[in-house]
């Protein structure tokens, strides 16, 4: 396997997806799914027409966790069952910016590890 070295970061990113409406069962399903699939996913949220994976990777360069990012949805489409949306938005910040974030109120919370919940807006 990888060796993580010196240079390793820990990365936090959001991989935002949007398509045609889903039903939202079948999306949590597949986002559940894809949580079990996908190493150390954090937590997801959805609607019937957006998802947001929130999920920790490790890479030497940033570059390297962004181009993961962008096709994490498509490798997990088939064996996660997810819909067929595309990316919307990849945010990829380091560790410490994360933490920065968080201390701050009013910022997004990381949530419960692994939790998998419906967006606020999408009633």
């Amino acid at each position: 396997g990888a060796v993580a070295t010196e240079e390793s970061v820990m990365w936090f990113v959001t991989v935002t997806v949007s398509g045609p409406p889903a039903d939202t069962d079948s999306v949590r399903s597949s986002l559940e799914r894809l949580s079990a699939e996908r190493p150390f996913v954090v937590s997801a949220r959805y609607s019937a027409d957006r998802a947001e994976v929130r999920y920790w990777d490790e890479s030497d360069e940033v570059e390297v966790a962004v181009s993961q990012a962008l096709r994490m949805w498509r490798d997990h489409a088939l064996t996660a069952r997810l819909p067929r949306w595309r990316v919307v938005g990849v945010e990829v910040v380091d560790r410490e910016t994360a933490r920065l974030r968080w201390d701050k109120a009013g910022e997004p919370q990381v949530f419960v590890l692994g939790e998998i919940r419906r967006m606020d807006s999408c009633d």
